[in-house]
């Protein structure tokens, strides 16, 4: 009998863990062009939840997460201008400007239900 109470209270909970995810899609752009390649990554404002991260390409993301307020990151790199001696190659750097990852003031409100279009447009480093 408490085998059966035991996987009554299991499947219960299970039941009640179902995934409430969103799928959130977008663009992102870079000086107005699409951005190749990049990652864009969505924070809980009150950091109670883990990050999600997910691949740009070809300016285009699809990303899964629980709802709610989001800051966002969005991160790129390219090759630097200078030969590293040591690699006998160009090492990589920051593509994007601070306020759009590492200082960003970019946010999302992700609602439960179907998403528009989440588009964020970002500059270049000189």
């Amino acid at each position: 009998m408490i085998y059966l109470r035991l996987s009554l209270l299991f499947f219960l909970l299970i039941l009640g863990c179902g995934s409430s995810e969103i799928e959130v899609t977008g663009k992102v752009t870079i000086d107005g062009t699409p951005l190749a390649e990049g990652e864009i990554i969505f924070e809980d404002a009150k950091g109670l939840v883990t990050p999600v991260g997910t691949k740009i390409k070809n300016g285009e993301y699809v990303a899964l997460m629980l709802p709610g307020a989001k800051k966002v990151k969005i991160q790129a790199s390219r090759s630097a201008k200078k030969i590293d001696p040591l690699m006998g190659s160009a090492a990589q750097e920051a593509r994007i400007r601070p306020e759009f990852n590492t200082l960003s003031k970019l946010t999302a409100d992700i609602k439960p239900g179907p998403q528009p279009s989440l588009d964020f447009q970002v500059k270049e480093l000189p």
